[in-house]
């Protein structure tokens, strides 16, 4: 019987502070963790930190940002 491989984060077995979950930007500056228990919005806690424009379906604030723009 082959022993189970366990793969373990790096920067949690260094005890390095860091989330697991992805930083999103948003076009007003604002920052949001998709992790529900993330404390800290520096983006250097996170692995991968995009701008919301990118996701998958678009963010809310894209289309407002669009719209304001039009309007004036």
């Amino acid at each position: 019987m082959i022993a189970e491989r366990q793969i373990q984060c790096a920067d949690c077995v260094s005890d390095v502070d860091h989330c697991h979950d992805s930083l999103l930007r948003h076009v007003d500056g604002s920052l949001e963790c998709t992790g529900v228990n993330c404390v800290d919005l520096a983006s250097s806690r996170h692995a991968l930190s995009i701008d919301c424009a990118e996701l998958q379906g678009g963010c809310g604030c894209v289309d407002a940002t669009r719209d304001e723009l039009l309007a004036s």
